[in-house]
């Protein structure tokens, strides 16, 4: 854990090796090298989160907090800067990533305005175009960027394209430049960095109160928004009475190095200094914790709040059912689950290799747990977290009871022990849940539904008392 001086989250271990497969990437068994022993957790049920409120205290915040207007991104010759227009003028400029994903920022229901140095067109070409769609299932658009004419370096003169973001947009914004040459020829311009992050309308806000209260509004979960509130007066008191300027909120998820976004408003021409920022951020789809810290300037003196070095650390709940649907025909195209129909699952969480089926039905989301590959193995492991196996395949639903169901493949010649090779987890109304390899985790209705040249079929149930959510009103 960092200490306060420099407030920057250990690193997560890395594995050295990646899961090995069957054949395909459903595949849960494998053991990541130097893992001898589970790590004790609470079942999903027993997790914190945040209980939700009705009123909003980041209206109370004094400086008055202000959320962003809309979004620029500007495509230089060699480099992508991005900014939010902030409500009653002003302006931020945001981090634009590490070049592998998105380097601009998008809100649902709020315009995009994306500029283009001249410099990257070509001065053949005759006409430009930015070409966006939202992904997943967006209908393609394209915007001019250019009227024809030229300045006197023979360039294309540039026009600012202007998206209006739809209200009910999640996922990613593709952004590409496409280019036509005078004979018609076509060329298109994109990578990944090209692209924005989407915040969409659902999601939560964490504010950072000056009575030193941090609370939690709506739910966290992975690929929704989540906003910051945060009250610079916090920095004041740890800076001894000084106005912090050059606000920074320092943001983590899953551990990866954190990506700094100004909290503090620049002002445009004529506007009053002193405001400070809203910001909307997407949680990535992959995300199971955020970590944040805050840092300003005073006079000199460089001013940390961050949990007395420990950071702010709050659990990130899985994705919405189909938040990201396009790998359900990739299962539904797999020999693997051949029972397996279209209506009968839903993905609550994205595709993950830092955690696989077993680790899921023990509440784990940040390793890979895999015991053995036998029977008593899993009795040993379930054991210590309070279960015991039934002494037949019982998938009948108890409410009162938490149930784990094992598949394993039976020896072909009918002698020797059983391979286990899944593990999924009953919800209170009899469906299981089941993270799928490497791939995302789903919700389907029987147990039945993934009985397969994979999996096998189900061999042990294990049941424990079901345990009530636990609440974390902080």
């Amino acid at each position: 854990t960092p200490d306060r001086a420099t407030a920057r989250p250990a690193p997560e271990r890395t594995p050295t090796a990646r899961p090995q497969t069957r054949g395909d990437q459903f595949d849960s068994g494998a053991t990541r090298p130097g893992q001898t022993s589970p790590k004790s957790a609470t079942l999903l049920t027993g997790l914190s989160t945040p209980a939700p409120v009705t009123s909003s205290k980041a209206a109370a915040l004094q400086p008055e907090l202000h959320g962003a207007s809309g979004y620029e991104a500007h495509f230089g010759k060699g480099s992508r800067t991005a900014r939010a227009t902030v409500e009653g003028g002003g302006q931020v400029t945001l981090p634009t990533g590490n070049g592998r994903g998105p380097s601009f920022h998008a809100e649902a229901g709020k315009p995009l305005t994306v500029t283009v140095d001249p410099q990257r067109i070509s001065q053949s070409a005759q006409k430009a175009e930015l070409v966006w769609y939202v992904v997943p299932g967006g209908k393609e658009v394209a915007v001019p960027l250019t009227d024809g004419s030229r300045g006197a370096d023979g360039k294309l003169n540039m026009l600012p394209a202007k998206i209006d973001v739809p209200e009910n947009a999640f996922g990613t914004l593709r952004l590409s430049i496409r280019t036509t040459s005078a004979d018609g020829r076509e060329s298109s311009s994109w990578d990944p960095s090209s692209d924005a992050a989407i915040a969409p309308p659902e999601g939560a806000t964490v504010v950072f109160s000056d009575n030193w209260q941090t609370q939690m509004e709506g739910k966290l979960r992975a690929g929704d928004k989540v906003q910051i509130a945060y009250d610079r007066d916090r920095l004041s008191e740890l800076l001894g009475g000084k106005t912090p300027s050059d606000v920074v909120a320092c943001v983590s998820f899953n551990g990866e190095p954190p990506i700094e976004v100004p909290l503090t408003v620049q002002p445009g021409e004529g506007g009053e200094p002193g405001k400070m920022f809203m910001p909307s951020l997407k949680v990535p789809l992959e995300a199971t914790q955020m970590t944040m810290w805050f840092k300003g300037q005073g006079e000199g003196a460089t001013g940390w709040d961050s949990s007395f070095g420990q950071n702010f650390k709050f659990k990130v709940s899985p994705a919405r059912d189909d938040a990201d649907p396009s790998w359900k025909a990739e299962m539904l195209r797999s020999k693997s689950f051949p029972n397996l129909q279209e209506e009968d699952f839903v993905g609550i969480g994205p595709s993950s290799q830092r955690y696989n089926c077993i680790a899921w039905t023990l509440g784990i989301q940040d390793e890979w747990v895999w015991p053995g590959t036998r029977i008593e193995d899993f009795d040993k492991l379930y054991a210590k977290q309070g279960y015991q196996p039934m002494s037949s395949v019982d998938l009948s639903n108890d409410p009162n009871l938490e149930k784990v169901v094992v598949y394993g493949l039976k020896p072909k010649n009918g002698t020797g022990p059983i391979e286990v090779t899944h593990g999924a987890l009953m919800d209170e109304q009899g469906r299981l849940t089941s993270k799928i390899g490497t791939q995302p985790l789903i919700r389907h209705n029987s147990a039945d539904d993934l009985t397969g040249p994979s999996y096998g079929e189900p061999v042990r149930v294990y049941v424990r008392p079901r345990v009530q959510p636990l609440v974390n009103n902080s």
